[in-house]
């Protein structure tokens, strides 16, 4: 008997150690200008969106240029509060530290606006900003639906 609760204790310590071998998730990469393109093409915007450089969005995102790798930052024209902000981040601690940053933008935008376009703060209320691994994703649309359809449909 002793000698089946051994060999059954083995049986289960190998099990256990061979469970947790199982092959890690890779982490998500984007492709920030197809992603962008895709998020203009899906009707969530009612503004003309243009481009602005990473200088101007590091003013926006309040990171350092070593923290971000790549960026796709679109504005509205400064009638509207639309925009789109897709970073790829150099480390996870940077992307959280971007995300954190975008969350205040959104509290700075709220307080430009309140009295400037009043109408503009649902936008501000339907804010989408995430990170997933080492990207961060700031949108301001007029359909936030559409916005997360696209988002929802990079992640199958």
């Amino acid at each position: 008997m002793k000698r089946m609760s051994l060999a059954l204790l083995a049986a289960c310590m190998a099990f256990g150690v061979f469970s947790g071998c199982g092959q890690a998730a890779k982490p998500a990469v984007y492709d920030l200008e197809a992603l962008s393109t895709q998020l203009q093409d899906s009707g969530a915007f009612s503004d003309f969106l243009g481009p602005v450089t990473k200088k101007i969005a590091t003013s926006f995102y309040g990171f350092e240029d070593a923290d971000v790798t790549e960026c796709v930052v679109l504005c509205s024209t400064g009638a509207t509060t639309e925009e789109i902000g897709l970073l790829k981040c150099a480390n996870e601690e940077a992307a959280a530290k971007i995300k954190a940053n975008a969350a205040a933008r959104v509290e700075t935008q709220r307080a430009i606006y309140e009295s400037y376009a009043p109408l503009e703060m649902p936008k501000l209320d339907d804010t989408i900003v995430i990170q997933n691994g080492l990207y961060v994703f700031y949108i301001v649309s007029a359909d936030y639906t559409k916005a997360q359809a696209v988002l929802d449909s990079q992640n199958k």
